[in-house]
């Protein structure tokens, strides 16, 4: 590329800056060992305490910064229970502020989801008992306050809750947690030159970050044992969605989405994940290489000097998390499951189809913004729907207590890993989904539907459903 005087000039001065980058982009040449949430667990009906308070945290070398969390760190431990379980949790809130809790992909009433209509007062705890009825997946908790689900969930308010059933259990797959099976959440952060993560959202669209954290480090690696290694993807961002691929070229092995598994494994060389969006992968580690998954566009040396004078939405660096094999011998020997689940039978037909219009530069859906008070549909428990949503601008929408098969994409049937049972999609144009819901809900304790870009979730582009009871 020819340069011209101006621009010679130009680069030639922010060279001279080089000396003076920000704490992100050195780090991004190191690597982290990635750290693994702890795990968190019901023995004998004890109840599970999830705390909301202020932490420390060094996301880039010991520099420690003051964010929020839970359990004393940033993001919150990893939640496992099984189905049949009758879960008594207690959050407690120890922040300044007033906060709301949801988990997005279980199958709840509307009574015990959390969201707006539980919200926790800084000192006040809630204490639901929640049931848990359905198959194995890979859920997440996080902050649903209205108005302000974008920046609490930025501050640290997120973490991984996982459903474990018979089939998840006797399934051939890496099942041995912060040793085969690992949680990767991953989001986007700004930091400032202190390494203190800044959040100024824009007027229009969705926040966007330059540095890519798994877990609240950059650019982390993880000792595993040559075999398969699964790896459960969580896009906990604000509104960046990810590319992801392995560096040697080898696929990616897609067994499970939001709300559990795929009938059989589906293997890509490219994988989308949406904000809210999860996915579970499986990576063969066999052949004793070390690889990285990567995502998307990283900035150049250019780029990432002249973001020190004005924001940039490229990734100053784009590893996600590199793999290291050890040992000599595969120590897993199964091979990739033909099966996982029997293929999705669908028992009934629409009752009706609703259409939604996702706002871009303005928020709403349908040209209505969000109100507390008042229901936007209602339909019958057991019953299927079919939605149509358009979006002016693409993001991610999700759907609370339900969960939906994607039938067509722009006119068109979806990708073979988007086949499963799913609570997220991403929206690009239009997309056709068949809605069963399976939970109820009352006119105080509504289901909650939104889009994923969390800026204009908090600017109103959400809707609130009731689900009457089965007779």
């Amino acid at each position: 590329m020819a340069f011209n005087r101006r621009q010679f000039i130009q680069a030639s001065s922010l060279a001279l800056c080089a000396s003076a980058m920000p704490l992100r982009a050195k780090a991004s040449r190191m690597q982290t060992p990635l750290p693994i949430p702890p795990l968190l667990e019901s023995h004998h009906g004890q109840p599970l305490f999830l705390t909301l308070q202020r932490v420390h945290w060094a996301f880039m070398g010991n520099h420690k910064a003051s964010v929020w969390g839970i359990n004393g760190m940033y993001l919150g431990p990893t939640v496992r229970v099984h189905n049949g379980d009758d879960i008594k949790l207690i959050y407690s809130n120890r922040l300044p502020e007033p906060v709301a809790m949801t988990i997005s992909g279980l199958q709840l009433p509307g009574s015990l989801i959390g969201g707006a209509q539980r919200m926790m007062s800084p000192n006040v705890n809630w204490s639901p008992v929640l049931p848990i009825r359905q198959g194995a997946a890979t859920c997440w908790y996080h902050a649903s306050t209205p108005n302000r689900m974008a920046p609490h969930i930025y501050n640290g308010l997120a973490g991984l809750w996982l459903v474990e059933d018979k089939v998840s259990k006797a399934l051939p797959l890496p099942q041995h947690y912060g040793v085969n099976d690992f949680p990767l959440i991953i989001q986007d952060r700004r930091f400032d030159r202190f390494a203190r993560p800044e959040y100024n959202p824009p007027s229009q669209g969705g926040f966007v970050g330059d540095t890519l954290l798994v877990n609240g480090v950059q650019t982390p690696y993880v000792e595993v044992s040559r075999g398969w290694v699964r790896l459960r993807l969580l896009n906990a961002s604000n509104s960046r969605r990810y590319i992801m691929q392995l560096s040697n070229g080898q696929p990616l092995n897609v067994i499970a989405s939001d709300q559990g598994f795929l009938p059989a494994p589906v293997a890509v060389q490219n994988l989308s994940l949406a904000p809210g969006e999860r996915r579970e992968v499986l990576i063969d580690m066999s052949k004793g290489e070390e690889v990285t998954l990567n995502t998307g566009e990283v900035a150049g040396i250019i780029d990432r000097l002249r973001a020190l004078f004005e924001p940039s939405n490229l990734l100053v660096s784009n590893q996600v998390l590199t793999l290291r094999p050890t040992g000599l011998l595969p120590l897993v020997t199964d091979n990739l499951p033909m099966r996982l689940l029997a293929d999705h039978l669908l028992d009934g037909s629409a009752s009706c189809t609703r259409d939604f219009r996702l706002g871009g530069n303005v928020a709403g859906i349908n040209g209505t913004v969000w109100a507390m008070n008042r229901i936007d549909g209602q339909t019958q428990q057991g019953t299927w729907e079919r939605w149509n949503i358009h979006a002016d601008t693409p993001q991610a929408f999700h759907i609370q207590g339900v969960k939906f098969l994607i039938k067509r994409v722009n006119g068109v049937p979806p990708m073979a890993e988007d086949r499963g049972w799913k609570d997220t999609v991403w929206v690009d144009g239009d997309v056709e989904l068949l809605v069963y819901f399976n939970q109820s809900t009352s006119e105080h304790f509504p289901f909650i539907y939104y889009s994923q870009t969390l800026e204009l979730a908090d600017r109103g582009s959400a809707g609130q459903l009731m689900v009457q009871p089965a007779q």
